[in-house]
């Protein structure tokens, strides 16, 4: 039966050379030919499938896009026009570009093609995936309306809720918020997609749940890497009586009030404002608490260190009292630098009540009794101090004061204004008002 056998070739030759006993020419090959072309045109795209496609011709007015089916596509001019221009700098021949099929055929037979919706739908695939999965990513801000801010999303704009962005008070006016969200354009978020609506155009996103996530996966991070003694740059987040907490880097750390400086501070709001940038150094890590102390104290200047070079015991120094106790008063000869006046050495031993011969802020005379820069202690007697060395010291003191006030009272000639300037001009007008937009702006209400 192998000699009777076959293959479909033969057959297909057989029928058509059996045909008025011609062989395959003329009509009968214009048939084969159609039969041929309609087995390709099976492999057609369908009106709304995504493709990637390469670039074979760019014209003045449309591109031609070869999909790899056995028909050319084009993207015409008004496609073209909803995108970027630095976009469409970028479309040459040989290009590889997503395009949707809009339209199956034209007068001419060649496919509708579509940049711009191409790219749309591959940003909400992006979109979508993201949700599924809880992926953070970072986004630009482009704009904002009452509701919220509006962020760069490929080619779609998401929107943030005002209630999910951080740090945004709920107490601010309207004028106050619009300018907070106008200072916020050009900002890097990062961002979890929270709803995706593709047929209500609806792609919304959270900078608070991606804020809190990111802190999280980076503070991990940070107790990873991190060890005690590294000197990092952070932030000031906020300020507390008992300290500040820094940011640096995705998690924040305690900067304790005995932290920050040499010199004593009461509240760290007389340092520190919000959002300053410091160096500070890491003095311990409880991964098990997540907790990171920080200290800026350490990298300044330490006052003690030449201590003996510049007070030497037996001589009379002016200080100022920060503090009584029962044993004393605590004076301050420099900042980062206290000594102790024990009860003993605040007066004479005739005075009923030595603890009110001084109070805070009290500029007074004492005698150096003994310097111990390892221990970080100073003695000091107001009772032993020299009378005339010290008057004199006073008298110095409160001339400089005297001059300090002078200065500060003279006018700054760069600051005075010209005799022959000419008269102010009339406030420039503010722009017209544009309408607010609607808080939930669609995600292809922006071109792309």
């Amino acid at each position: 039966m192998a000699g009777s056998s076959q293959t479909d070739s033969d057959r297909y030759s057989e029928e058509f050379n059996d045909f008025d006993g011609e062989s395959m020419e003329g009509a009968d090959y214009d048939l084969f030919e159609q039969y041929l072309a309609e087995e390709d045109d099976l492999g057609l795209p369908e009106r709304g499938d995504l493709r990637e496609g390469t670039i074979v011709e760019v014209r003045s007015n449309e591109i031609l896009i070869n999909i790899g089916a056995k028909r050319d596509g084009v993207v015409q001019q008004a496609d073209l026009a909803r995108l970027e221009r630095e976009y469409v700098a970028t479309l040459v021949v040989g290009e590889l570009v997503p395009v949707v099929v809009s339209k199956l055929t034209t007068e001419e037979g060649m496919l509708i093609l579509s940049i711009a919706d191409a790219l749309q739908k591959r940003d909400w695939l992006v979109a979508e995936k993201m949700l599924e999965s809880g992926e953070i990513a970072v986004r630009k801000v482009v704009g904002y309306n009452k509701g919220g801010l509006l962020v760069e999303f490929g080619h779609l704009r998401g929107f943030i809720p005002a209630s999910h962005i951080v740090g945004l008070p709920r107490s601010l006016s309207e004028d106050e918020r619009n300018h907070r969200f106008n200072e916020m354009i050009g900002e890097e978020l990062p961002v979890e997609v929270i709803e995706v609506e593709r047929r209500r155009r609806r792609l919304v996103l959270s900078h608070r749940f991606a804020e809190r996530k990111y802190r999280e996966e980076r503070k991990t991070q940070l107790f990873a890497e991190m060890k005690v003694g590294d000197v990092v740059e952070g932030e000031v987040r906020s300020l507390r009586p008992f300290g500040a907490f820094v940011d640096i880097g995705g998690a924040d750390g305690l900067l304790h009030v005995s932290e920050i400086g040499w010199t004593p501070v009461s509240h760290p709001r007389d340092v520190l404002q919000v959002g300053d940038r410091i160096q500070v150094e890491v003095l311990r890590l409880d991964a098990d608490r997540s907790r990171i102390a920080l200290s800026r104290k350490k990298l300044l200047p330490n006052p003690w260190e030449s201590i003996e070079e510049r007070y030497r015991q037996g001589e009379t120094v002016l200080v100022t009292v920060t503090r009584v106790v029962d044993f004393g008063a605590f004076a301050q000869l420099e900042p980062g630098v206290e000594g102790l006046i024990h009860i003993s050495e605040l007066a004479e031993i005739e005075i009923a009540e030595p603890l009110k011969s001084v109070a805070a802020g009290d500029r007074v005379a004492v005698k150096i009794l003994r310097v111990d820069a390892e221990r970080q202690r100073i003695g000091l007697s107001h009772r032993q101090a020299d009378d005339l060395v010290g008057q004199t010291l006073l008298e110095t003191a409160v001339d400089q004061m005297a001059e300090q006030k002078d200065e500060a009272a003279m006018p700054d000639e760069a600051a005075m204004p010209n005799a022959e300037a000419t008269p102010n001009a009339e406030a420039t007008p503010d722009a017209e008002a544009t309408p607010d937009a609607e808080a939930m702006p669609d995600a292809e209400a922006t071109r792309s």
